[in-house]
């Protein structure tokens, strides 16, 4: 009511206002900060653990059911889910939003922690991460090639490509997905293993004994390293 006495009494005055207005809300839409990638904080928490050379039902009874019940009870929890693949198990824990997702992400280290002892021997380490939307790439960069072999390829890309960009300005972290990795398979003959007295254990130790890293120095020749 106010508002419309004013601008009928005086339109002028009400006029000039409103264009103060109008300039006012453009100048602060363009002083306005634009994040595309917004500090956005949600309390989600994985647990990632790898358990070579077991199925999906395995992985998930002997691993994803016992990490589900020892992060249940925590304070703050609204849901868990839980994925077993071969060899891997996934457990996805969200908390309230008003959790902290530093603290949750220390009590779910904290209760894994407890239980390691049981779970399985033949697991690796469980990866215990926050959902971090800083860490998701912006980028994918595809590479293929009609003349390289898969492995010279990787050689290209792991050498030349990835550290060039690596080098770049602002670039934290480049994974390389895909890559084609230098395998060696072995078949024993279990007739000959048993003529020898020998198990699997043994070889594999005889494997890992054989299979070591040993730095050798360094050779110059013409200037090249």
């Amino acid at each position: 009511m106010f508002l419309s006495n004013l601008s009928i009494k005086r339109p002028i005055f009400a006029t000039v206002m409103i264009l103060a207005l109008v300039t006012l809300g453009v100048f602060s839409y363009r002083r306005l900060a634009v994040d595309m990638f917004p500090d956005v904080e949600i309390p989600v928490v994985s647990v990632v653990t790898k358990f070579p050379g077991s199925s999906p039902e395995t992985v998930e009874r002997e691993v994803s059911k016992r990490i589900e019940e020892a992060v249940n009870p925590i304070s703050g929890v609204k849901h868990v889910l839980s994925t077993s693949r071969e060899s891997v198990s996934t457990v996805v824990i969200m908390f309230h939003l008003e959790v902290r997702v530093n603290d949750a992400a220390q009590e779910v280290r904290a209760k894994v922690g407890a239980i390691r002892g049981d779970l399985p021997k033949g697991i690796e380490e469980p990866i215990i991460q926050k959902l971090d939307f800083a860490a998701f790439p912006i980028a994918s960069l595809a590479v293929r090639s009609e003349r390289l072999s898969p492995r010279d390829l990787t050689t290209l890309v792991e050498k030349k490509i990835k550290k060039r960009f690596e080098n770049l300005s602002g670039v934290g972290k480049i994974d390389l997905v895909g890559a084609a990795k230098r395998e060696v398979n072995v078949n024993l003959d279990p007739f000959r293993m048993e003529a020898l007295g020998m198990g699997v254990d043994e070889v594999i130790a005889g494997l890992q004994s054989e299979n070591v890293n040993t730095p050798l120095g360094r050779l110059n020749r013409g200037g090249t390293e």
